[in-house]
């Protein structure tokens, strides 16, 4: 028990001697004004049908991952099968046609500068000649559709993404423009809020913003304001980009967005400082030569301080990195 004793009195002592005051003043800070703003995904996309089929084949479903160029679905395809080997078929007699009309384009316009034909035969030649290359193109043409509409049959993914939505069964029969899969990409995210119209010209003339989840800021890449109002709500959309890698982000989450409307004089404390009791937020205040326990209300973050909205006075002086219960046993509540 005496050793006991003597551990705690040890431990108090040194928890003493180690506790540091510091005095707080006011300080010039970044004024900002927090709205609720919402994280989309900036590639998002209905993946529809192309060209007429029955699903075959659906190699993802919902909450899949899948990779840029995978093929997600694939139809049956013995119709534009057919239409292709036909139009290749027409293309290829096409071509034998025009090229046979050459040849006699040639062999007449020689024997018309040996002026043994009439000049009438020459033109029929000619005529003859620019009638089979228009079919031949207009062949390469279809042939060209053939072959995309067979592609078509075959659904591929435009970006790395995340199936969101599946819109089709196998065996079901759809029609161009009917709605495939949709999904979206995590790579690249942005952030959408509404800026009231009572701080937009403090915005525009200094669009600095950061983005707070989860007490961690993430710093604007790029903010674009849409150049008018909603007439319901008289503010102004806005999007800001971020960077993906800051956090563990996704598509629907809320968030706070805090745009810089000017400066202001405020109190600051180093995060270490602040205690976290259940939901009460309290620092250790020196009084004469007792500390005490006082709640506070916390505003906003400046790097590694925060602002105390309430409970702190200038000048009064903080106990910095409370480090354990024996540094508070000399305190009143």
């Amino acid at each position: 028990m005496k050793i006991l004793f003597a551990a705690f009195i040890l431990i108090f002592i040194n928890t003493q001697s180690l506790a540091q005051w510091q005095e707080v003043e006011q300080e010039t800070v970044n004024d900002y004004r927090y709205l609720n703003g919402e994280i989309e995904a900036v590639n998002k996309a209905t993946v529809s049908a192309q060209t007429a089929g029955r699903v075959q084949k659906l190699n993802y479903d919902v909450d899949d991952f899948v990779a840029k160029g995978s093929v997600i679905v694939e139809f049956t395809n013995s119709e534009q099968t057919a239409a292709l080997n036909q139009a290749l078929e027409n293309a290829k007699a096409a071509k034998i046609a025009f090229e046979q009309a050459q040849v006699d384009y040639v062999r007449i316009k020689g024997i018309y500068e040996k002026k043994l034909v009439a000049k009438s035969q020459l033109d029929q030649a000619l005529s003859n000649q620019n009638s089979l290359q228009a079919k031949y193109k207009a062949a390469q043409s279809a042939m060209v559709t053939a072959k995309k509409q067979k592609e078509y049959t075959i659904i591929r993914a435009p970006y790395d993404g995340i199936v969101t939505k599946r819109f089709v069964e196998i065996g079901e029969v759809v029609n161009p423009g009917s709605p495939i899969m949709e999904g979206l990409s995590l790579n690249q995210l942005r952030v959408v809020t509404h800026i009231p119209e009572k701080i937009i010209n403090a915005v525009k003339l200094n669009p600095d913003a950061k983005v707070v989840i989860n007490n961690v800021q993430i710093k604007a890449k790029n903010i674009t304001i849409f150049p008018y109002a909603d007439r319901s709500s008289r503010t102004f959309k806005a999007r800001i980009d971020i960077d993906t890698k800051e956090g563990q982000l996704f598509p629907g989450m809320t968030v706070k967005v805090a745009f810089k409307v000017g400066e202001k004089q405020a109190i600051l404390v180093p995060h270490n400082a602040v205690i976290h009791r259940s939901e009460l937020t309290m620092l250790t205040i020196k009084q004469g030569n007792k500390s005490i326990l006082r709640h506070v209300k916390l505003g906003s973050f400046h790097g590694d301080k925060i602002e105390i909205i309430s409970g702190l006075n200038n000048n009064e002086k903080v106990l910095m990195n409370p480090l354990s219960e024996a540094t508070l046993d000399n305190t009143e509540n």
